[in-house]
Protein backbone atom coordinates (compact mmCIF):
# COMPACT_ATOMS: atom_id res chain seq x y z
CA UNK A 1 0.00 0.00 0.00
CA UNK A 2 1.19 3.56 -0.60
CA UNK A 3 0.84 6.29 2.12
CA UNK A 4 3.25 7.25 4.99
CA UNK A 5 2.82 4.30 6.99
CA UNK A 6 4.43 2.15 4.31
CA UNK A 7 7.79 3.95 3.95
CA UNK A 8 8.15 4.99 8.14
CA UNK A 9 9.75 2.45 9.70
CA UNK A 10 8.70 3.56 13.22
CA UNK A 11 5.01 2.94 12.54
CA UNK A 12 2.22 4.38 15.15
CA UNK A 13 1.41 0.89 15.81
CA UNK A 14 4.03 -1.48 15.75
CA UNK A 15 4.53 -2.67 19.27
CA UNK A 16 7.97 -3.85 18.98
CA UNK A 17 9.06 -0.43 18.36
CA UNK A 18 7.53 1.07 21.06
CA UNK A 19 8.62 -1.33 23.19
CA UNK A 20 12.52 -1.32 22.32
CA UNK A 21 12.50 2.47 22.54
CA UNK A 22 10.44 3.18 25.11
CA UNK A 23 13.13 2.60 28.08
CA UNK A 24 15.56 4.72 25.99
CA UNK A 25 13.41 7.51 25.65
CA UNK A 26 12.52 7.69 29.54
CA UNK A 27 15.96 7.32 30.55
CA UNK A 28 16.45 10.69 28.10
CA UNK A 29 13.86 12.35 30.24
CA UNK A 30 15.72 10.92 33.57
CA UNK A 31 18.26 12.74 32.78
CA UNK A 32 16.76 16.05 32.23
CA UNK A 33 14.30 15.54 35.48
CA UNK A 34 17.70 14.94 37.29
CA UNK A 35 19.33 18.52 36.02
CA UNK A 36 16.43 20.46 37.29
CA UNK A 37 15.66 18.29 40.51
CA UNK A 38 20.09 19.03 41.38
CA UNK A 39 19.20 22.48 39.61
CA UNK A 40 16.37 23.75 41.96
CA UNK A 41 18.22 22.06 44.83
CA UNK A 42 21.83 23.06 44.65
CA UNK A 43 23.09 25.13 41.62
CA UNK A 44 23.21 24.63 37.57
CA UNK A 45 26.93 23.19 37.71
CA UNK A 46 25.59 20.56 39.85
CA UNK A 47 22.81 19.95 38.37
CA UNK A 48 24.92 19.25 35.39
CA UNK A 49 27.25 16.91 36.77
CA UNK A 50 24.31 15.35 38.32
CA UNK A 51 22.60 14.87 34.86
CA UNK A 52 25.76 13.32 33.51
CA UNK A 53 26.38 10.93 36.53
CA UNK A 54 22.88 9.30 35.76
CA UNK A 55 23.44 8.95 32.25
CA UNK A 56 26.85 6.91 32.72
CA UNK A 57 25.51 5.19 35.89
CA UNK A 58 25.93 1.24 35.11
CA UNK A 59 22.60 0.49 37.26
CA UNK A 60 20.99 2.58 35.19
CA UNK A 61 22.32 1.94 32.40
CA UNK A 62 20.92 -1.97 32.63
CA UNK A 63 17.55 -0.51 32.97
CA UNK A 64 17.24 1.67 29.98
CA UNK A 65 18.68 0.05 27.46
CA UNK A 66 16.87 -0.48 23.70
CA UNK A 67 14.40 -4.04 24.13
CA UNK A 68 14.68 -3.41 27.69
CA UNK A 69 10.90 -3.15 28.13
CA UNK A 70 10.69 -3.50 31.98
CA UNK A 71 8.63 -0.78 34.40
CA UNK A 72 11.99 0.29 35.97
CA UNK A 73 13.20 3.05 33.19
CA UNK A 74 10.02 4.37 33.54
CA UNK A 75 9.16 4.16 37.25
CA UNK A 76 12.62 5.98 38.13
CA UNK A 77 11.92 9.03 35.76
CA UNK A 78 8.30 8.57 37.61
CA UNK A 79 10.06 8.98 40.85
CA UNK A 80 12.53 11.30 39.93
CA UNK A 81 9.94 13.40 38.53
CA UNK A 82 7.91 13.24 41.73
CA UNK A 83 10.69 14.48 44.05
CA UNK A 84 11.42 17.58 41.71
CA UNK A 85 7.50 18.43 41.71
CA UNK A 86 7.51 17.87 45.47
CA UNK A 87 10.50 20.19 45.54
CA UNK A 88 9.29 23.16 43.78
CA UNK A 89 5.70 22.54 45.50
CA UNK A 90 7.23 22.74 48.59
CA UNK A 91 9.52 26.13 47.67
CA UNK A 92 6.49 27.91 46.19
CA UNK A 93 3.54 27.02 48.30
CA UNK A 94 2.30 27.17 44.93
CA UNK A 95 -1.40 24.86 44.70
CA UNK A 96 -0.27 23.75 40.71
CA UNK A 97 2.97 22.59 41.64
CA UNK A 98 0.97 20.94 44.19
CA UNK A 99 -1.01 19.44 41.70
CA UNK A 100 1.53 18.63 39.20
CA UNK A 101 3.43 16.98 42.03
CA UNK A 102 0.13 14.60 42.87
CA UNK A 103 0.13 14.21 39.05
CA UNK A 104 3.24 12.46 38.79
CA UNK A 105 2.41 10.62 42.11
CA UNK A 106 -0.30 8.98 40.39
CA UNK A 107 1.46 8.46 37.26
CA UNK A 108 4.62 6.64 39.64
CA UNK A 109 1.75 4.52 41.20
CA UNK A 110 0.24 3.44 37.25
CA UNK A 111 3.69 2.45 36.87
CA UNK A 112 5.19 0.17 39.56
CA UNK A 113 4.84 -1.02 43.20
CA UNK A 114 7.58 0.51 44.81
CA UNK A 115 5.26 3.77 44.85
CA UNK A 116 5.20 3.66 48.56
CA UNK A 117 8.72 4.75 48.96
CA UNK A 118 7.31 8.25 47.53
CA UNK A 119 4.34 8.00 50.12
CA UNK A 120 6.53 7.44 52.98
CA UNK A 121 9.48 9.95 52.10
CA UNK A 122 7.42 13.15 51.78
CA UNK A 123 5.43 12.86 55.26
CA UNK A 124 8.99 12.12 56.51
CA UNK A 125 10.39 14.91 54.69
CA UNK A 126 7.80 16.99 56.67
CA UNK A 127 8.12 15.32 59.94
CA UNK A 128 11.68 16.18 59.42
CA UNK A 129 11.12 19.94 58.77
CA UNK A 130 8.77 19.91 61.53
CA UNK A 131 11.45 18.52 64.22
CA UNK A 132 13.65 20.91 63.14
CA UNK A 133 11.71 24.14 62.79
CA UNK A 134 11.63 24.88 59.38
CA UNK A 135 7.75 24.29 58.75
CA UNK A 136 5.66 26.79 57.04
CA UNK A 137 2.75 28.02 55.09
CA UNK A 138 4.29 26.67 52.02
CA UNK A 139 4.80 23.14 53.27
CA UNK A 140 1.52 23.16 54.55
CA UNK A 141 -0.32 24.03 51.39
CA UNK A 142 2.11 21.80 49.48
CA UNK A 143 1.71 19.04 51.65
CA UNK A 144 -2.09 18.99 52.39
CA UNK A 145 -2.60 19.16 48.72
CA UNK A 146 -0.53 16.47 47.74
CA UNK A 147 -1.50 13.89 50.63
CA UNK A 148 -5.05 14.70 49.93
CA UNK A 149 -4.96 14.66 46.02
CA UNK A 150 -2.39 11.47 45.97
CA UNK A 151 -3.98 9.37 48.41
CA UNK A 152 -7.70 9.83 46.54
CA UNK A 153 -5.54 8.45 43.82
CA UNK A 154 -4.86 5.33 45.72
CA UNK A 155 -8.15 4.45 45.50
CA UNK A 156 -8.46 4.61 41.66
Amino acid sequence: SSGINAECPLRPGDIRNVCVFLAPLFSSLTVIVVYFLTKEVKNAGAGLVAASMIAIVPGYISRSVAGSYDNEGIAIFCMLLTYFLWIKATKTGSISWSLLCSLAYFYMVSSWGGYVFLINLIPLHVLTLMITGRFSHRIYVAYSIVSAVSLESLDL
